[in-house]
């Protein structure tokens, strides 16, 4: 989906978007292929942006429960922002073992804690 098409796509569309953008993140990680990695993130931001925009966030929280650790890895750190009860248990989760995904919880955690998390 292009960002201009965005404004115009419906919440549930700007969760599937958000959710194969982090999995084409997490796929692009994973091959270290960075630039992939890059365009892949700017959709997610891109469609967290337009969800908190028309207050409509919190649909991205069954994410939480997906089966893909990117997925949720995403989620729950966006979820920091307006809904900290069911994001940090996710982001503990991943910081308390080994995987790629503890360093980036680990450091979501610690900024969220001392304010200074900022949200795209």
């Amino acid at each position: 989906m292009k960002v201009r098409n965005l404004e115009g796509a419906s919440i549930e569309e700007l969760v599937q978007e958000y959710e194969q953008a982090a999995v084409a993140y997490g796929q692009a990680l994973a091959a270290a292929n960075s630039r992939a990695a890059n365009r892949a993130h700017d959709r997610i931001a891109d469609a967290y942006r337009e969800l908190r925009r028309r207050a409509a966030a919190a649909h991205l929280l069954p994410l939480l429960k997906s089966e893909d650790e990117t997925v949720r890895s995403c989620a729950a750190a966006h979820a920091l922002e307006f809904a900290p009860a069911q994001g940090e248990p996710v982001l503990r989760e991943f910081a308390s073992r080994q995987g790629r995904h503890r360093t980036p919880a680990e450091y979501a955690l610690k900024a969220w804690r001392e304010g200074t998390l900022e949200f795209p």
